[in-house]
Protein backbone atom coordinates (compact mmCIF):
# COMPACT_ATOMS: atom_id res chain seq x y z
CA UNK A 1 0.00 0.00 0.00
CA UNK A 2 1.69 3.59 -1.30
CA UNK A 3 2.79 5.68 1.85
CA UNK A 4 0.15 8.30 0.81
CA UNK A 5 -2.73 6.11 1.30
CA UNK A 6 -1.19 4.62 4.74
CA UNK A 7 -1.43 8.27 5.90
CA UNK A 8 -4.94 8.98 4.40
CA UNK A 9 -5.92 6.08 6.15
CA UNK A 10 -4.57 7.49 9.89
CA UNK A 11 -5.40 10.62 8.96
CA UNK A 12 -9.04 9.60 8.83
CA UNK A 13 -9.10 7.90 11.90
CA UNK A 14 -7.55 10.08 13.97
CA UNK A 15 -10.10 12.99 12.47
CA UNK A 16 -12.87 10.06 13.16
CA UNK A 17 -11.69 9.88 16.93
CA UNK A 18 -10.71 13.48 17.21
CA UNK A 19 -14.86 14.21 16.29
CA UNK A 20 -16.22 11.15 18.71
CA UNK A 21 -14.68 13.03 21.21
CA UNK A 22 -15.86 16.23 20.34
CA UNK A 23 -19.40 14.97 20.65
CA UNK A 24 -18.88 13.09 23.53
CA UNK A 25 -17.65 16.51 25.22
CA UNK A 26 -20.39 18.56 23.52
CA UNK A 27 -22.81 16.52 24.90
CA UNK A 28 -21.67 15.64 28.19
CA UNK A 29 -21.61 19.68 28.70
CA UNK A 30 -25.04 20.05 27.54
CA UNK A 31 -25.94 17.49 30.53
CA UNK A 32 -24.09 19.49 33.05
CA UNK A 33 -25.29 22.78 32.18
CA UNK A 34 -28.55 21.01 32.04
CA UNK A 35 -28.37 20.08 35.14
CA UNK A 36 -27.04 23.33 36.55
CA UNK A 37 -30.33 25.36 35.13
CA UNK A 38 -32.73 23.12 36.55
CA UNK A 39 -31.59 23.78 39.56
CA UNK A 40 -31.16 27.26 39.52
CA UNK A 41 -34.74 27.86 37.26
CA UNK A 42 -36.20 25.19 40.39
CA UNK A 43 -34.90 27.86 43.05
CA UNK A 44 -36.44 30.83 41.48
CA UNK A 45 -39.50 29.21 40.55
CA UNK A 46 -40.37 28.28 44.28
CA UNK A 47 -38.79 31.22 45.67
CA UNK A 48 -38.50 34.61 43.23
CA UNK A 49 -37.95 36.78 46.41
CA UNK A 50 -35.33 34.94 48.13
CA UNK A 51 -34.01 33.27 45.61
CA UNK A 52 -30.20 33.94 45.97
CA UNK A 53 -30.11 33.07 49.82
CA UNK A 54 -31.87 29.73 49.01
CA UNK A 55 -29.14 28.86 46.85
CA UNK A 56 -26.74 29.43 49.14
CA UNK A 57 -28.69 27.47 51.96
CA UNK A 58 -29.50 24.43 49.44
CA UNK A 59 -25.56 24.22 48.16
CA UNK A 60 -23.07 25.71 50.68
CA UNK A 61 -22.21 22.55 52.98
CA UNK A 62 -22.62 23.60 56.72
CA UNK A 63 -19.10 24.41 58.83
CA UNK A 64 -20.39 22.30 61.31
CA UNK A 65 -22.84 19.41 61.78
CA UNK A 66 -24.30 21.69 64.90
CA UNK A 67 -25.67 24.30 61.90
CA UNK A 68 -28.89 24.82 61.76
CA UNK A 69 -28.79 25.73 58.02
CA UNK A 70 -31.78 24.07 56.54
CA UNK A 71 -32.08 21.10 59.17
CA UNK A 72 -34.59 19.22 60.38
CA UNK A 73 -35.36 17.49 63.85
CA UNK A 74 -36.04 13.98 61.76
CA UNK A 75 -33.41 11.49 63.02
CA UNK A 76 -32.63 10.71 59.10
CA UNK A 77 -30.92 13.38 59.11
CA UNK A 78 -27.79 10.97 59.66
CA UNK A 79 -28.67 9.20 56.50
CA UNK A 80 -29.67 12.01 53.99
CA UNK A 81 -29.36 15.63 55.10
CA UNK A 82 -33.04 17.41 54.91
CA UNK A 83 -30.82 20.14 52.68
CA UNK A 84 -30.00 17.53 50.26
CA UNK A 85 -33.29 15.92 50.83
CA UNK A 86 -34.90 19.72 49.66
CA UNK A 87 -32.30 20.13 47.11
CA UNK A 88 -33.13 16.84 45.19
CA UNK A 89 -37.21 17.53 45.43
CA UNK A 90 -37.44 20.74 43.94
CA UNK A 91 -34.69 19.71 41.33
CA UNK A 92 -37.29 16.93 40.65
CA UNK A 93 -40.16 19.10 40.28
CA UNK A 94 -38.65 21.49 38.00
CA UNK A 95 -37.70 17.97 35.76
CA UNK A 96 -41.45 17.14 36.16
CA UNK A 97 -42.55 20.55 34.67
CA UNK A 98 -40.17 20.42 31.76
CA UNK A 99 -41.36 17.67 31.14
CA UNK A 100 -44.79 18.15 30.93
CA UNK A 101 -44.51 21.21 28.80
CA UNK A 102 -42.45 18.75 26.48
CA UNK A 103 -46.03 16.23 26.54
CA UNK A 104 -48.24 19.30 26.22
CA UNK A 105 -46.40 20.68 23.49
CA UNK A 106 -46.35 16.99 21.32
CA UNK A 107 -50.09 16.49 21.79
CA UNK A 108 -52.03 16.55 19.37
CA UNK A 109 -55.63 18.58 20.91
CA UNK A 110 -56.64 19.23 23.83
CA UNK A 111 -56.43 16.49 26.39
CA UNK A 112 -57.81 17.32 30.36
CA UNK A 113 -54.98 15.54 32.08
CA UNK A 114 -52.65 18.15 30.98
CA UNK A 115 -54.45 20.57 33.05
CA UNK A 116 -54.92 18.99 35.71
CA UNK A 117 -51.37 17.28 35.91
CA UNK A 118 -50.05 21.33 36.05
CA UNK A 119 -52.56 22.03 38.24
CA UNK A 120 -51.72 19.35 40.62
CA UNK A 121 -47.84 20.18 40.17
CA UNK A 122 -48.40 23.60 40.63
CA UNK A 123 -50.33 22.59 43.85
CA UNK A 124 -47.20 20.20 45.15
CA UNK A 125 -45.03 23.14 44.36
CA UNK A 126 -47.01 25.20 46.89
CA UNK A 127 -47.18 22.56 49.48
CA UNK A 128 -43.62 21.84 49.05
CA UNK A 129 -42.83 25.30 50.09
CA UNK A 130 -44.65 25.49 53.17
CA UNK A 131 -43.14 21.29 54.12
CA UNK A 132 -39.13 23.13 53.20
CA UNK A 133 -39.82 26.13 55.13
CA UNK A 134 -41.17 23.98 57.69
CA UNK A 135 -38.63 21.57 57.71
CA UNK A 136 -41.32 18.50 57.44
CA UNK A 137 -38.84 15.67 56.48
CA UNK A 138 -41.38 12.94 56.50
CA UNK A 139 -43.62 15.20 54.34
CA UNK A 140 -41.09 16.15 51.90
CA UNK A 141 -40.00 12.80 51.59
CA UNK A 142 -43.74 11.16 50.47
CA UNK A 143 -43.66 14.08 47.89
CA UNK A 144 -40.08 13.05 46.45
CA UNK A 145 -42.03 9.26 45.76
CA UNK A 146 -45.05 11.21 43.98
CA UNK A 147 -43.00 13.45 41.97
CA UNK A 148 -40.68 10.15 41.12
CA UNK A 149 -44.18 8.71 39.93
CA UNK A 150 -45.29 11.62 37.76
CA UNK A 151 -42.12 11.91 36.22
CA UNK A 152 -42.61 7.74 35.07
CA UNK A 153 -45.99 8.45 34.25
CA UNK A 154 -45.16 11.69 32.02
CA UNK A 155 -42.28 9.98 30.22
CA UNK A 156 -44.73 7.15 29.15
CA UNK A 157 -47.12 10.04 28.13
CA UNK A 158 -44.23 11.68 25.92
CA UNK A 159 -43.18 8.18 24.64
CA UNK A 160 -46.66 7.21 23.47
CA UNK A 161 -46.30 10.45 21.37
CA UNK A 162 -43.37 8.51 18.65
CA UNK A 163 -44.05 4.79 19.33
CA UNK A 164 -46.11 2.98 16.73
CA UNK A 165 -45.62 -0.37 17.78
CA UNK A 166 -49.04 -1.90 19.44
CA UNK A 167 -47.60 -4.01 22.12
CA UNK A 168 -45.29 -1.02 23.26
CA UNK A 169 -48.25 1.39 23.38
CA UNK A 170 -50.08 -1.27 25.78
CA UNK A 171 -47.53 -1.04 27.87
CA UNK A 172 -46.98 2.68 27.77
CA UNK A 173 -51.14 2.97 27.73
CA UNK A 174 -51.12 1.03 31.08
CA UNK A 175 -48.81 3.40 33.13
CA UNK A 176 -50.64 6.50 31.91
CA UNK A 177 -53.94 5.05 32.54
CA UNK A 178 -52.81 5.09 36.47
CA UNK A 179 -52.72 7.96 38.71
CA UNK A 180 -49.18 8.64 39.29
CA UNK A 181 -50.66 10.93 42.28
CA UNK A 182 -52.25 7.66 44.29
CA UNK A 183 -50.73 4.17 42.25
CA UNK A 184 -47.16 4.13 43.19
CA UNK A 185 -47.05 3.61 47.24
CA UNK A 186 -43.33 2.52 47.17
CA UNK A 187 -40.10 2.70 45.42
CA UNK A 188 -40.53 -1.17 44.86
CA UNK A 189 -43.51 -0.04 42.46
CA UNK A 190 -42.01 2.85 41.01
CA UNK A 191 -38.70 0.32 40.24
CA UNK A 192 -41.33 -2.19 38.56
CA UNK A 193 -42.76 0.42 36.13
CA UNK A 194 -38.93 1.42 35.62
CA UNK A 195 -37.89 -1.70 34.92
CA UNK A 196 -40.43 -2.58 32.20
CA UNK A 197 -39.31 0.88 30.58
CA UNK A 198 -35.96 -0.35 30.91
CA UNK A 199 -36.88 -3.84 29.51
CA UNK A 200 -38.82 -3.24 26.56
CA UNK A 201 -37.41 -0.17 25.05
CA UNK A 202 -34.97 0.46 23.11
CA UNK A 203 -32.08 3.49 23.93
CA UNK A 204 -33.12 5.89 21.58
CA UNK A 205 -36.87 5.38 22.25
CA UNK A 206 -35.86 6.08 25.94
CA UNK A 207 -34.68 9.34 25.11
CA UNK A 208 -30.89 7.66 25.98
CA UNK A 209 -31.72 7.72 29.74
CA UNK A 210 -30.73 4.32 30.58
CA UNK A 211 -32.33 4.79 34.14
CA UNK A 212 -34.94 7.27 34.84
CA UNK A 213 -35.11 7.28 38.44
CA UNK A 214 -31.21 6.81 38.72
CA UNK A 215 -30.62 9.83 36.84
CA UNK A 216 -33.33 11.76 39.44
CA UNK A 217 -31.15 9.88 42.20
CA UNK A 218 -28.53 12.59 41.10
CA UNK A 219 -29.97 15.72 42.58
CA UNK A 220 -29.26 14.02 46.52
CA UNK A 221 -25.78 14.05 46.26
CA UNK A 222 -24.20 15.22 49.53
CA UNK A 223 -21.89 17.62 47.85
CA UNK A 224 -24.46 19.19 45.16
CA UNK A 225 -22.52 22.06 44.51
CA UNK A 226 -19.38 20.24 43.42
CA UNK A 227 -21.82 18.09 40.91
CA UNK A 228 -22.69 21.06 39.42
CA UNK A 229 -19.38 23.05 39.14
CA UNK A 230 -17.35 20.13 37.89
CA UNK A 231 -17.13 18.64 34.50
CA UNK A 232 -17.65 14.73 36.34
CA UNK A 233 -17.67 13.10 32.17
CA UNK A 234 -14.55 10.66 31.01
CA UNK A 235 -12.74 11.35 27.83
CA UNK A 236 -9.58 9.76 26.12
CA UNK A 237 -6.60 11.32 25.86
CA UNK A 238 -7.03 12.59 22.74
CA UNK A 239 -10.15 14.40 23.77
CA UNK A 240 -8.41 16.89 25.69
CA UNK A 241 -7.15 18.57 22.89
CA UNK A 242 -10.94 18.35 21.88
CA UNK A 243 -11.76 20.06 25.06
CA UNK A 244 -9.72 22.71 24.31
CA UNK A 245 -11.18 23.04 20.79
CA UNK A 246 -14.73 23.35 21.61
CA UNK A 247 -14.51 26.08 24.48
Amino acid sequence: MPDCVVLLSRYNHRIKTYMRDVNRIKKASSDTSGKLNCFNRAVDSFWPDRSALMKTSLLDVPDCQDSDTLRSSSGYEKILSFRQLATGVICIWQECWILLQTVRSKTVGHLPYIGQMTESLDKLKTDLIREIDERCYRQVVQRVLSLQSIYIHLQARRMRTFINSRQLVEILVSICCSNPFIRYTSVEDLQTVNARLKNNFLLHQRDNIDDFLLHLDQYFQPKMKDCLAKKTWLICERGWSAAAAVK
